[in-house]
């Protein structure tokens, strides 16, 4: 009987529709926030990743799913999106929704002994709470996020000095060099046959050939150029995602707390 009620409640969840992976560590689904101020946040998050490897997402939507609580859709929304380092489940999220005046922090289990049931509950009660009655939606977000970051901060994790979103997407750094270093060799070839072919015309006729030989050159310095050119494109498209958010591998949460307003 304990196996049946466990396995209907499993299915339960799993029923529960939740929204595919964020691409981004906040998401504005209800499009209450400052897009300039969610840039803020969302670059604060990503740095707070690089340098404790603990993954933090803020998720706002107007309602939630039909016949869904707020604790049950956090709770698998964490898991689905793996929200946390595999193994360490360090993650949290903050959800709000605006037009259920429902919010939750969930926690994962890595970050329960720093952001507790307790500690969140002091975050959504005072500090969120009062924004979010004020229709300060950008300031409860912000200082939010500034007290989960600051709580999250006792737990004593490494970061690596990349997100996984980097790890995971960026091009290796050593693209680039053997795309150089081949086009270098083959300026440096075809210049060693320039002077041959030169010395061995003859002043007369190698003045000639070498004119003509020479016409080919600008091809080859051209095509270094346009590599390195690639090359500089590529990193600044890496950097311009460098603020992308990829799950860890986290496991559903730890615990949290559930607010209105």
């Amino acid at each position: 009987m304990l196996a049946l009620i466990t396995t209907l409640g499993m299915a339960l969840v799993s029923a529960i529709a939740v929204p595919p992976k964020p691409a981004a560590y906040v998401t504005d689904k209800a499009a209450v926030l400052d897009p300039a101020r969610v840039k803020v946040v969302n670059e604060k998050l990503a740095q707070f990743e690089r340098d404790t490897s603990d993954q933090i997402l803020v998720y706002v939507d107007q309602h939630l799913p039909p016949d869904t609580t707020i604790e049950q859709f956090a709770n698998e929304a964490v898991h689905q999106w793996g929200v946390g380092q595999k193994g360490k489940d360090n993650g949290a999220a903050l959800f709000l929704f605006t037009g259920d005046h429902k919010m939750r922090i969930e926690v994962g289990y890595g970050l329960e002994a720093v952001l507790t049931d307790a500690k969140a509950r002091q975050i959504t009660s005072t500090i969120i709470k009062p924004r979010l009655q004020a229709a300060d939606y950008n300031g409860a977000v912000e200082q939010g996020v500034d007290a989960i970051l600051a709580a999250a901060r006792g737990q004593e994790y490494k970061g690596t000095g990349r997100t996984v979103h980097q790890t995971t997407s960026a091009p290796p750094a050593t693209t680039a060099i053997p795309c150089v270093g081949i086009a270098l060799v083959m300026a440096f070839f075809i210049l060693g046959i320039i002077v041959l072919i030169a010395k061995r015309g003859g002043r007369g006729v190698g003045g000639g050939t070498y004119v003509n030989t020479t016409g080919s050159t600008p091809d080859s310095s051209s095509s270094f150029t346009d590599t390195s050119s690639s090359s500089s494109s590529d990193s600044s498209s890496s950097s311009s995602s460098d603020s992308g958010f990829d799950g860890g591998g986290g496991d559903s949460g730890g615990g949290g707390a559930s607010d209105s307003w």
